[in-house]
């Protein structure tokens, strides 16, 4: 579902800022999202940041703790909203293709049939990285108070995926980036 979603090299490196492509049911509703981006850092750069998936808290937002065992992982994340905040914990499964892909896929918790993705690419010739970023889920199994605010500001489920696409491939930028300026 988050493979297939994929811009032009030419696209992505004319834009501004990340390029979004959001997947819809037959509803119209939003399903999944993938961002991409040029980050200009070798492959191998970014790969080590991806495929380090023990450091995401602290990179990508809303990701508290991670524990990873063999090929799975446990994430708990964590949102914060107005004078509060709630926590979630999943379990994925973990499928990686050296310097291409990595995959975080729902094996249990919440939320539920979630899939988090990034596939990176060389471009020109090597110097940078084209990377998208995608990512489904199912927004209502976040318990009663995503419920609440899905159903009575529907408009929200439109920016979710768009939203945390952008957050995945940006974070990723930005750490990358800041590397090789040090």
């Amino acid at each position: 579902m988050l493979a297939d979603l994929r811009f032009p090299t030419d696209a992505i490196a004319a834009a501004p800022g990340p390029l979004v492509a959001v997947r819809r049911d037959a509803a119209g509703r939003p399903l999944a999202a993938v961002a991409a981006q040029i980050i200009h850092r070798p492959v191998t750069d970014v790969w080590t940041l991806v495929s380090d998936v023990k450091s995401y808290p602290g990179r990508v937002p809303m990701l508290e703790k991670v524990d990873l065992k063999g090929d799975r992982v446990t994430v708990k994340l964590k949102f914060g909203i107005s004078l509060f905040s709630v926590t979630f914990s999943f379990t994925a499964a973990v499928e990686a293709v050296p310097e291409k892909s990595i995959e975080l896929t729902h094996v249990s918790g919440e939320p539920d049939r979630l899939v988090l993705r990034y596939d990176l690419e060389p471009v020109d010739d090597g110097k940078a990285t084209q990377v998208h970023a995608g990512i489904t889920f199912e927004p209502d199994s976040l318990g009663w108070l995503a419920k609440y605010f899905l159903k009575n500001h529907p408009e929200i489920r439109y920016g979710i995926f768009p939203g945390c696409a952008v957050a995945l491939v940006e974070s990723m930028r930005i750490v990358a980036e800041a590397r090789g300026r040090a």
